[in-house]
């Protein structure tokens, strides 16, 4: 993530929260309309590491997210659109995977090949209509995807495979490698799309809409999106402000987060994500070096991608009850990250020989330009603004260090950043009403929200109220 924040703009940011007032001269715009007054302050968690409280969750009867299959080759922005994803993703819970015959790991391993074929397909059926990716994007996702048919990727597979027991046919390593490079070669060679994704379509509009229900796994109101990242950035803007306020030098730092390499630094993390939410039994972190180099991630970024974020929840996932495991299959991006955003910056008490006030600005700093991003790609993709409308809107919101940079941003990342913030604003919000219903911690919230698992937020907001108002 780029660090755009300056020093003299965030008074300017602050002031311009809450007074936005969006009009798009766009033809066939959307009916709903974003608000034009300050939306209510988002309530403030307590951020402090806590001691795990045991509680007793009931068994969930919970509605689950349907299942991803039936529209899952759609759009091959949204599949590729974060580093690789979900092949990535995939081959780490198989690598993550326990107990598995020889047979089983040859069925769910010849899946993923499978995907590779139907989103190659997919990729290039969509670009003979001109829905390609953008030069940055593309290259960011071939090296992503390239990285997984590295030697330790390969050679880790391998292992694997040999240490289940039973028998099977040899492992499909060499079609493997044929299609994911064949994936590779047709993203490398798509003519750049320089214009926004979903304005190629007839329904572009509702194209988008689609993804974002999908990301979220329930139908969303581009409207109610707005209004909670617009709480969100006032809350990310303010604390900002607080660590300015306990050290004005703090902005000009240029210090890189880690504990000096990469093995250090998921050494340390390994160690926070047992603390804040122990592993299934029998389940236990591997080693994530298969997934390539990792010098463009400092200690936040690999929190949030490894542990205690995502490959975290991966293995928990992978290691929940066969029931649990039919749900987290089909829990969707915006759900896994917005807990993945909120471990990551969970490991911030636990730092040490690290400035903490330092992290803690850069994490804000960070998530302000991720959560900007999002709102960016929300006027640009949905509500039509154009470059000359999205920097305008900037400027008079007192975000002005953002004018030249967010539209290309947003054209580069039109999903990912948008659906982080949200989903993180959504378990924000469940923990925070959890906390008012008798909650003790954070801590035991995050243990009891793994437990029952994904379900639709507006469902599950109310399960966990129910919970604790009954433990007490």
């Amino acid at each position: 993530m780029k660090r755009l924040i300056s020093l003299l703009l965030i008074p300017l940011f602050l002031l311009g929260c809450g007074q936005r007032i969006i009009t798009s001269s766009v033809e066939n715009a959307p009916q709903d309309t974003l608000p034009t007054q300050r939306a209510p302050q988002d309530p403030a968690l307590d951020r402090e590491a806590s001691t795990p409280l045991p509680t007793a969750t009931p068994r969930p009867t919970l509605s689950t997210y349907g299942p991803k299959e039936a529209a899952e080759a759609l759009f091959p922005e949204e599949l590729l659109s974060h580093d690789g994803e979900p092949i990535s993703s995939e081959l780490s819970a198989l690598l993550s995977a326990k107990g598995l015959s020889k047979s089983e790991f040859y069925d769910r391993f010849s899946q993923v090949i499978r995907r590779i074929e139907s989103l190659d397909r997919t990729l290039l059926e969509l670009a003979e209509k001109g829905r390609t990716l953008t030069k940055e994007r593309k290259e960011k996702t071939a090296d992503a995807l390239s990285k997984l048919l590295s030697d330790e990727t390969l050679l880790a597979l391998q292992s694997a495979f040999s240490s289940c027991p039973g028998d099977s046919q040899e492992l499909p390593v060499r079609e493997y490698v044929a299609c994911l490079s064949a994936l590779v070669r047709d993203v490398r060679k798509l003519e750049d799309r320089t214009v926004p994704f979903f304005s190629l379509g007839n329904d572009a509009v509702n194209d988008y809409k689609t993804v974002l229900s999908r990301y979220m796994g329930e139908p969303v109101v581009p409207q109610d999106i707005f209004v909670a990242l617009d709480r969100l950035v006032e809350t990310e803007a303010y604390a900002l402000a607080a660590a300015l306020t306990t050290d004005p030098e703090v902005a000009r730092k240029k210090e890189t987060i880690s504990y000096g390499s990469y093995e250090q630094d998921m050494a340390f993390l390994r160690k926070i994500a047992e603390t804040l939410c122990p592993l299934p039994d029998g389940a236990e972190l591997p080693d994530p070096s298969y997934m390539g180099s990792t010098e463009d991630m400092d200690l936040l970024e690999l929190a949030f991608r490894r542990y205690p974020g995502m490959a975290f929840l991966n293995l928990f996932a992978a290691h929940s009850s066969e029931e649990q495991q039919m749900r987290w299959a089909n829990a969707p991006y915006g759900y896994l990250a917005g807990i993945a955003v909120h471990r990551s910056f969970a490991v911030i008490p636990y730092l040490d020989g690290i400035d903490r006030n330092y992290v803690q600005y850069r994490w804000y700093e960070d998530m302000l330009f991720t959560t900007m991003t999002g709102i960016s790609a929300l006027l640009v993709h949905y509500y039509g603004y154009t470059d000359a409308e999205l920097k305008e809107y900037l400027k008079s919101s007192g975000a002005e260090a953002y004018a030249d940079v967010l539209y290309e941003k947003a054209m580069f990342d039109p999903f990912e950043s948008l659906i982080a913030s949200y989903g993180y604003y959504r378990y924000l919000d469940i923990c925070q009403a959890a906390l008012d219903a008798g909650c003790n911690s954070e801590q035991a919230f995050l243990q009891d929200y793994l437990s029952v698992g994904p379900a639709p937020y507006a469902q599950l907001k109310q399960y966990m109220v129910d919970l604790y108002k009954n433990q007490g």
